[in-house]
């Protein structure tokens, strides 16, 4: 990266601030931090207070390392901080000290999104498909896109990892700004609620601000309190955007539509209510063709359910608006693929295997309601549910692949702080209501091959929960773990 050197009042501009100590001058510094392990000298430093660890509380050591500009929340004694190393030291306060580091953090990238346009997607359910889908529409129109998402950031030849669906705000200006400089034109961002509850986006503009969706989930100790707190964190897509698009078949429509109005933006809506759709189905994929008012022409797209229609429909909504053609559209929703969401890693005609992100009970439900229209012998699903999430997130997923599978394999998925069989003992509790057709297997590899290993002819085989993923998550420590590899080496046999 060039060099970003930036004086204390260009990095201060346009933030409410009292000065604490010191003086806010021209003195440069030559890096904006908020992890205390990485401060160094003439940097500026944000304080956190963090769900397990507050920075506040070790100034001294990050005055000692060589930050000169340190920016603070809560109340400072300045008499007792630390007298070595206070050379053009300055701290100042603010309100909060999220909402301070994401504009800090443009300026320090020297507004980056200027010369960018951004798409940002959120909901419950089909931001992922949503951005792949928008994301190829734009690039086969001749865009360069940069995608930021559950599966990272990816631009051009670059795929990076991320530990969150929508980044730190300094890393997502980070990324606007590296794009910028690669010659990037639309960035399609996945907005998760708790970016908006943790202000990763504050001060940003989106160009198109698309809401899918909106159901219970997220909600606990970890996420949310209630869903009005999940919602109204949502519906500040709309705070900052110039153009929103809104689905209209979604229940809390009429909130959503107020919500814009309230604030003086007439949304874009869509809905797939009257769409007659057909199977379709190769030796590759299962897919859907329908037919939509605003294309000229039939639309196939190589993913099952009606979800996928209600995404693909989203994803054209904006594209026209853009101005992309009809045909461009169709030529780019065949195509399209998407890791991890009804990926198909086998298909025959003995068996198919595809792999899925669904993680609770509506996402489940959608998912093998969608798998049986293609008539299989049976649905077998492989699942487990995540730990130190909301307990009626596995009970509901319990229900629903009781209700409507013809046999499970109850396994592990990312069980975190808790044990794997006291998720796995809850989950059955509710599936046993529904079937006896399952079996508990602890060891999710092992849970993959006994479900290939023990197909009848005609079975598809849905291994859920986990999709794009690469990782199990247990005891604070991520393993390296694949689904889709763990699907190839039981069919070879390993």
């Amino acid at each position: 990266m060039e060099d970003l050197k930036i004086s204390k009042i260009e990095l201060l501009n346009n933030i409410d601030y009292e000065t604490l100590f010191g003086k806010v001058d021209n003195f440069l510094i030559e890096k904006l931090l908020y992890d205390n392990r990485l401060v160094v000298d003439n940097s500026a430093f944000v304080c956190i207070k963090g769900a397990r660890f507050d920075t506040h509380e070790v100034i001294d050591s990050i005055i000692q390392s060589g930050a000169k500009l340190i920016i603070v929340e809560n109340d400072i004694d300045i008499n007792n901080l630390t007298k070595d190393n206070i050379e053009n030291l300055t701290i100042v306060k603010v309100k909060n000290s999220r909402i301070a580091l994401s504009l800090l953090s443009i300026n320090y990238f020297r507004h980056p999104l200027d010369s960018l346009k951004l798409i940002g997607i959120t909901g419950t359910k089909g931001k992922t498909t949503t951005a792949f889908m928008l994301r190829k529409i734009l690039e086969d129109a001749g865009h360069k896109t940069g995608l930021i998402g559950t599966v990272g950031c990816e631009y051009l030849d670059k795929k990076i990892k991320t530990d969150n669906t929508t980044p730190e705000s300094f890393i997502l200006q980070q990324f606007f700004y590296d794009m910028k400089n690669a010659g990037i034109e639309y960035v399609v961002m996945e907005v998760s609620s708790q970016s908006f509850k943790l202000h990763r986006v504050y001060g940003m503009t989106f160009d198109y601000a698309v809401f899918t969706n909106i159901t219970p989930d997220h909600i606990g100790t970890d996420e949310h309190k209630d869903f009005d707190e999940y919602f109204s964190c949502k519906l500040q897509i709309f705070n900052n955007c110039k153009k929103a698009v809104v689905n209209r078949d979604d229940e809390h429509f009429d909130k959503i539509y107020d919500y814009c109005k309230k604030i003086n933006i007439e949304p874009l809506t869509y809905s797939t209510k009257g769409i007659d759709k057909k199977i379709f189905s190769n030796e590759k994929i299962f897919g859907l063709k329908f037919n939509y008012e605003k294309v000229d022409g039939s639309i196939i797209i190589s993913m099952p359910g009606n979800h996928n229609i209600q995404n693909a429909v989203s994803a054209i909504t904006v594209a026209k608006d853009i101005g992309i053609s009809d045909d461009s559209i169709k030529k780019s929703l065949f195509d399209i693929s998407v890791n991890g969401r009804v990926e198909v890693v086998h298909k025959n005609d003995d068996y198919t295997v595809l792999i899925d992100y669904a993680h609770n009970e509506i996402g489940t439900e959608s998912l093998i309601n969608s798998i049986r229209e293609y008539n299989p012998k049976r649905i077998v699903v492989v699942f487990g549910s995540g730990g130190n999430r909301d307990v009626e997130r596995r009970y509901g997923m319990g229900k629903a692949v009781g209700r409507l599978a013809d046999f499970a394999v109850v396994t592990a998925d990312n069980s975190r702080f808790e044990k794997t069989i006291d998720i796995i003992n809850q989950i059955v509790e509710k599936l046993k209501e529904e079937t006896d057709q399952y079996v508990i297997i602890e060891d999710r590899s092992e849970a993959i091959k006994y479900a290939i290993d023990n197909h009848q002819k005609g079975d598809i085989i849905c291994i859920i929960g986990k999709g794009h993923e690469d990782y199990n998550d247990v005891l604070g420590k991520k393993t390296y773990f694949s689904d889709k590899e763990e699907v190839i080496k039981a069919i070879n046999g390993k």
